[in-house]
């Protein structure tokens, strides 16, 4: 039998994509072209890759100077699987969740392989062209291309008006812009139905009902844009990335309050935080693919099943592999050694700013040592850093060996720059932010090499993140620290970049502290740990830098979880209060690493 033709995908980086500036390789390079096949062709001055013609050969691909093109080769099969595309040479997304009723779906995968695709085509804010990029998507050909399934009587309803949306967008940092006024007034705005009171208390806003929107932080921004959206009197909810901002304590709240909302409702929640994802999740989906040239999903399964092939790379039913490698958690915690000097070093601290006081034991920070950062929100941990930085002077104690520059990567970012990411960096650190060492160093483990022509306002949430750490690293300063640098990075990048930020510092055996809420990526991040308790907002107590383990059952304590670790792939779970192995580990108080 003769082989099956694949289904070819060729898409182009409009971004990325410069031909006036390049001999247009794509097309003098082409096989087909040179036998006078016209597989690329411009058109107004930009290029355009047949499909239908193209033999999958790869040299556009490799002469391209700009890394704009991708081809893939994809089962035949999955033609009649085909939702959406964008465009010619663009984005296309095959198949879709289906939201189960009285269910929590999650959605885990990278960015830019379909997730907010989905979301909005599940929110019918953007209606399947099935394929067709030339023509709208059409409500009748979706109801009859579904026919049969169990999204058919899903997108029944949506469109027949008979299902009420809310919607949670991933940047909630953008909030202050687009509404103005006070914290009551928005969720006043908000208020369909449902218990107001219940979900303020809840979900901790009390205090901030009558401050301005404005004034709010990162993590009080995400815990009202849940609750604005879960007041709304609708039938399916849907949250990107709801776990952002908030520290594990907050995360715990959440994951309970989103589940509970379930009932009744279909309910589907995009998020990285794996422990996150894993708790509040009846059922799990994996999108995987290409970033930003095509995404597939998968069959729904079992949280454990759904996320243990998306960490493994491969899918069981199906004979796919999707990643080379499977992404793997160890379950020990790795030895420290530290230098034989410290790059800064302080005795007990005591600040008082207003209303709050921050305590801090004595400690150090050792040169060419990453620093793990853990605590709650508004518990002291910024202001340590700029007390040691001497932006801020402590009432009692002092800085025996002091850093004279920091390097700091704030927790908002903005893309409101307008220029090229390497206007960008250059801007910011000078002309080495893009020399050999800075790109074999930190540029292309971070993966923001070929986003260098990109420009900073059409950038993900990701790459705006991997951007600005990039910018802050690259800095000649005497310290660093990254404020919850895991925030918009998927799963995958959210390991390289924990290895790409600990290795740049043992390079340049300069000290770093980064804070994250992430306790897979502050572990694959720090050498140390160091953990902030007390009362947010009135009382923060800083203690002495300590060993992972020590630090991360000091501080699992505090949130009073305890985590196992999955027998398949090594992952924390956080176990159900109360079962067996909750119990045992508190009585060995191992939280973490159980060996």
């Amino acid at each position: 039998m003769p082989e099956e033709t694949p289904l070819r995908v060729a898409v182009i980086d409009r971004e990325l994509c410069n031909p006036d500036r390049c001999t247009h390789e794509c097309q003098r390079f082409c096989p087909p072209v040179r036998m006078g096949i016209p597989c690329v062709e411009f058109i107004d001055g930009e290029p355009i890759i047949r499909e239908e013609l193209c033999i999958g050969c790869g040299i556009c691909v490799k002469k391209c100077p700009f890394e704009a093109i991708t081809i893939v080769n994809l089962p035949k099969a999955l033609e009649t699987n085909l939702i959406h595309q964008y465009g010619m040479n663009q984005f296309r997304l095959f198949r879709l969740p289906a939201p189960i009723k009285d269910n929590v779906l999650g959605i885990v995968g990278r960015n830019g392989t379909g997730k907010s695709t989905a979301l909005r085509i599940l929110s019918g804010n953007l209606i399947p062209n099935l394929g067709d990029y030339s023509k709208e998507g059409d409500p009748d050909k979706v109801l009859d291309f579904y026919r049969g399934e169990q999204l058919y009587y899903y997108f029944r309803d949506l469109y027949s008006g008979k299902l009420r949306i809310a919607y949670k967008p991933q940047e909630v940092y953008l909030l202050p812009k687009a509404v103005k006024g006070r914290v009551k007034d928005l969720l006043d705005k908000a208020y369909e139905s449902g218990d107001i009171d219940y979900v303020v208390d809840t979900l901790n806003l009390r205090k901030t009902l009558s401050r301005d929107i404005k004034e709010l932080s990162g993590g009080e921004l995400q815990r009202l844009a849940i609750a604005a959206t879960t007041l709304k009197n609708a039938d399916v909810y849907l949250f990107d990335e709801p776990s952002s901002y908030n520290d594990i304590f907050e995360r715990m709240t959440v994951a309970k309050f989103i589940n509970q909302l379930s009932r009744g409702k279909y309910v589907v929640v995009v998020d990285h935080d794996l422990a996150f994802l894993d708790y509040l999740s009846d059922y799990v989906t994996v999108v995987y693919g290409e970033p930003g040239a095509y995404g597939i999903f998968t069959r729904i399964e079992s949280v454990r099943t759904g996320i243990n092939i998306f960490l493994d790379g491969y899918i069981p039913a199906d004979n796919i592999r999707f990643r080379e490698k499977p992404i793997v958690f160890t379950s020990i915690a790795q030895k420290h050694k530290p230098e034989t000097y410290p790059a800064l070093k302080y005795t007990n601290l005591r600040i008082k700013l207003g209303d709050f006081e921050l305590r801090v034991r004595d400690g150090e920070i050792m040169q060419g040592e990453v620093l793990g950062i853990l605590g709650p929100n508004a518990i002291g941990k910024t202001t340590f850093i700029r007390i040691l930085v001497g932006e801020l002077t402590p009432d009692e104690g002092e800085i025996l060996i002091a850093p004279e520059r920091m390097a700091y990567k704030p927790q908002y970012i903005s893309n409101e720059y307008d220029g090229t990411v390497e206007d960008f960096l250059k801007e910011n650190v000078g002309e080495e932010a893009t020399s050999r060492w800075a790109v074999n160093s930190l540029l292309k483990p971070l993966n923001i090499y070929n986003l260098l022509e990109r420009e900073v306002k059409n950038l993900s949430g990701g790459e705006l993140q991997k951007v600005y750490i990039a910018a802050t690293l690259l800095k000649d300063a005497d310290i660093y620290l990254l404020d919850e640098p895991s925030a918009f990075i998927d799963v995958e990048d959210r390991l390289e970049v924990a290895s790409a930020i600990n290795r740049f510092i043992k390079l340049n055996k300069k000290p770093a502290a980064v804070i994250d809420h992430d306790l897979i990526l502050i572990d694959a991040v720090s050498d140390r740990l160091m953990v902030f308790e007390g009362e947010p907002g009135r009382l923060g107590i800083g203690g002495t830098p300590t060993n992972k383990r020590e630090g991360m059952n000091k501080f699992l304590s505090l949130v009073n979880i305890t985590l196992r670790r999955d027998k398949h792939s090594g992952r924390p779970r956080i176990n159900k209060p109360g079962s067996r192995l909750d119990r045992e580990q508190r009585e060995r108080g191992e939280y973490y690493y159980v060996t």
